[in-house]
């Protein structure tokens, strides 16, 4: 009887495991979307330290001393930023000390970049198994697919990613693979707008840094590491900015289209770089091709509409220099116009001020479009007075020749 309560309890146990693992199905079942599911393990060993919350992961910082920086770089650059009084009061230093405190960000990213890859090495997951094996000898598409996700998913410690796409970019431009470039478009576009550049500020140059004071607070390492970051990046987009304006003026349409709905959106969703972006999108009043030019007219008119309304002097002054530019043409000046005469006006003091500068550049307009014209008209008559001038004179000769032949 004992041997049967024995074996009762066994069975018991197995049945009470089954039991847990139809809980765990039943919970995994009323999960909703994004809900992670049931841990497994143990409990957190609080001997280990304190637990890695949702918000705290993440390594931008490399570890270390202290708190753990946020993964978006500039987030944690804002978390070690020197307060404003230090960072005015800052003098330029000499080229030599400057390239000093250059050397010392370099090593630190260079030690970052190792030790992400050790730690990449070291996971053997088959996620980054398939990123290693890509990045060598995968297509142009899944290139640029693994060195977006590894920019995305820490762009410190993967910035050759970036470099990687920019010169997949640069290279399919020159070298005619148009399809290469449309996704490389489309992925550092995403890659700029959500994981690298700031909302709300413009970047900074290293040479632009408060480098005297940035040893005025703790972790002045990784302050230069992330202002030197902060540099790489600039001069990535700035790049970035000059391939979509040689793009837009590329003879494929789709790339055209492509590149000035980019240099629209990186306009309307980040500050940097806002004139080069501007300017492709104006020299599209001027092209060829109808549909482009009055796209881009459209983009131009929902940028101060909708998107930045504290723009429109700006945009209208982009815009008249465009117009008064030598060679441009006639159609050109037509759509430059009409886009002006849509611009939404108001009676605050910058819509006054915009108001008088359409004025003035309408009468501009006016004066230049009549005295091309009379030009044209002087030209014109000249010309023809020299025509019949030359005829009468031909047919005066050849009624001579025939006298002398009678």
């Amino acid at each position: 009887h004992e041997h049967e309560m024995a074996g009762a309890g066994v069975l018991g146990g197995a049945g009470g495991k089954k039991k847990k693992k139809k809980d765990d199905g039943e919970a995994k079942k009323n999960l909703k979307p994004g809900d992670l599911p049931p841990r497994r393990g143990r409990a957190w060993n609080p001997g280990a330290g304190p637990r890695p919350d949702k918000d705290k992961e993440g390594g931008g910082g490399g570890g270390g001393e202290g708190e753990r920086l946020s993964n978006i770089w500039f987030e944690a650059s804002a978390a070690l930023a020197l307060p404003t009084s230090i960072a005015k009061s800052t003098k330029e230093l000499p080229q030599r000390e400057m390239d000093a405190k250059e050397e010392v960000a370099r090593k630190a990213l260079e030690e970052r970049v190792a030790t992400h890859e050790k730690q990449a090495s070291r996971s053997g997951s088959a996620d980054s198994k398939w990123l290693k094996l890509v990045r060598t000898s995968g297509t142009a598409a899944d290139k640029i697919a693994a060195a977006t996700v590894l920019a995305q998913e820490d762009p410190v410690a993967n910035i050759k990613s970036l470099e990687s796409l920019l010169a997949l970019l640069e290279k399919a431009r020159v070298k005619g693979g148009k399809r290469g470039a449309v996704q490389a478009v489309a992925a550092l576009q995403e890659l700029f707008r959500d994981a690298l550049l700031p909302p709300d500020r413009k970047l900074k140059y290293f040479s632009e840094q408060p480098l005297e004071k940035s040893g005025a607070g703790p972790l002045e390492r990784k302050r230069l590491l992330y202002w030197y970051i902060e540099d790489m990046i600039k001069r990535a987009y700035t790049r970035f900015v000059n391939a979509l304006d040689a793009l837009s003026r590329d003879p494929l349409e789709v790339l055209k289209e492509k590149s000035v709905k980019a240099a629209y959106d990186m306009l309307k969703c980040r500050p940097e770089q806002e004139r080069g972006l501007l300017n492709i999108l104006v020299n599209k009043l001027g092209d060829p091709h109808r549909r482009t030019a009055s796209n881009a007219a459209h983009l131009l008119l929902e940028l101060v509409s909708k998107d930045h309304p504290a723009m429109k002097r700006v945009v209208a002054r982009e815009v008249e220099t465009f117009c008064f530019r030598r060679g441009v043409g006639l159609k050109a000046q037509y759509y430059a116009a009409v886009l002006l005469n849509q611009f939404p006006l108001n009676h605050t003091s910058e819509g006054e001020k915009l108001a008088a500068q359409l004025v003035e550049f309408y009468f501009s307009v006016f004066q230049m479009l009549h005295k091309r014209s009379k030009e044209e008209a002087e030209n014109g008559g000249a010309a023809a007075d020299g025509d019949d001038a030359k005829g009468s004179k031909d047919k005066k000769q050849r009624w001579r020749d025939g006298a002398k032949r009678g």
